[in-house]
């Protein structure tokens, strides 16, 4: 009995331990402009991954990129992170098409908190890919 109440404690540790390994990048629900208030406030950049429910390649760095324990340590530290969906919330189309010429997903935006554009990325990046990008968008802060 002893081994399996230990054995069922292990199972637990492990499973809380990969949880937390999990966590990744912190996505905030708000708007675009709260973003950049937020940002000033705690003198941070702003991350705008724009993204659809059906995109393969965003999903793919959902899963990988964002749960990247080195990429999400930086980016919840120096970075206020958020996602848009144009395709799902039509409120946020005409901005994602006419001001930052959204032509693909995921897009991936960098900005000051002042709201000048650091760096723009199209498309689906490997970790390798975006902590180099990362990098750049840090080191120029």
């Amino acid at each position: 009995m002893r081994y399996v109440v230990v054995g069922l404690l292990l199972i637990i540790s492990l499973g809380i331990c990969t949880a937390q390994d999990k966590e990744g990048v912190r996505f905030l629900e708000i708007s675009f402009e709260q973003a950049f208030e937020q940002a000033r406030k705690e003198g941070k950049q702003v991350f705008v991954n724009y993204s659809t429910k059906g995109c393969a390649p965003c999903k793919m760095m959902d899963t990988s990129v964002y749960t990247n324990a080195g990429i999400a340590e930086r980016m919840n530290e120096k970075l206020i992170c958020i996602k848009l969906d144009p395709i799902k919330d039509k409120s946020i189309a005409k901005r994602a098409k006419e001001v930052h010429q959204i032509k693909g997903f995921p897009t991936l935006l960098f900005f000051k908190a002042n709201g000048e554009l650091m760096s723009k990325a199209v498309g689906g990046k490997s970790v390798e890919e975006f902590s180099l990008i990362l990098d750049e968008v840090l080191k120029n802060n």
